[in-house]
């Protein structure tokens, strides 16, 4: 079996005061390797305690990492040592996560007006994790998230079980093929409680300022971290981009 754990960046809203993007990132782990990127994880948070003197039970929330406000602990910790901590996450993510795959859906809002941004970016992160799990690798899987619109998720993922539709090469007519190998509704999970959610929220950080990088941190090379994950990337996700983001 297989686990998909999933954070966001941005928000799906469409007002003027929303983010300018919608991004799902996922880390596709296997049952047989959890223990493994366990261990890797509690070794690396060590370093990173060692490090910065962040302690290991703080959450890693990349958000407040670079504008602590009411943080203390990441207050404690200079603003370059913080980027650095950042860096260093980057870095090691394909060490850790060595044999798992990373999976991106990233909206421009400007791009694509009048729809609803949550449920395009979560059901193409369905399609494809349920697509990986038939033609990858054969078997089930299930998702755990930060929390989110639980109940609208839910329902949206149930109806996909059912009817699915995608355009046909052959016909003018989509054909239905249901999402059926991920199991059960979606876990939700705070992330305080997970290094494994806490890891795709560095993941989100850094595809966001990839795509929209801001002069404030840009001197710290914020915006170049992202490319470091590009042996662990899902890039059969999408054709048509080299890092395997899924952008409608």
């Amino acid at each position: 079996m297989y686990i998909m754990y999933v954070d966001e960046s941005g928000d799906p809203g469409s007002h003027k005061n929303s983010s300018p993007h919608f991004i799902l990132s996922a880390i596709i782990v296997s049952e047989n390797e959890w223990d493994k990127y366990l261990v890797k994880l509690k070794t690396f948070r060590k370093a990173l305690r060692d490090t910065y003197g962040l302690n290991q039970r703080s959450e890693i929330h990349c958000k407040e990492l670079v504008r602590p406000n009411n943080n203390l602990e990441y207050k404690k910790i200079s603003k370059t040592n913080r980027m650095n901590l950042l860096k260093d996450y980057a870095t090691q993510l394909p060490n850790v996560f060595d044999t798992a795959q990373i999976l991106n859906i990233c909206l421009k809002k400007s791009e694509l007006e009048g729809i609803d941004f949550f449920e395009l970016a979560w059901s193409r992160l369905l399609q494809r994790y349920d697509t990986f799990l038939k033609k990858e690798v054969k078997d089930k899987g299930i998702i755990i998230s930060d929390d989110t619109s639980n109940l609208k998720l839910m329902n949206l993922h149930r109806k996909m079980r059912i009817y699915n539709p995608i355009p046909s090469h052959y016909s003018i007519e989509p054909y239905n093929a249901p999402i059926d190998s991920i199991l059960e509704d979606i876990f939700s999970r705070d992330s305080k409680h997970s290094y494994f959610i806490q890891s795709t929220d560095v993941i989100a950080y850094l595809l966001y300022k990839k795509e929209f990088p801001q002069g404030s941190i840009k001197k710290y090379g914020i915006e170049k971290q992202f490319d470091k994950l590009e042996p662990i990337l899902l890039k059969k996700a999408s054709k048509n981009d080299k890092f395997g983001i899924v952008r409608k």
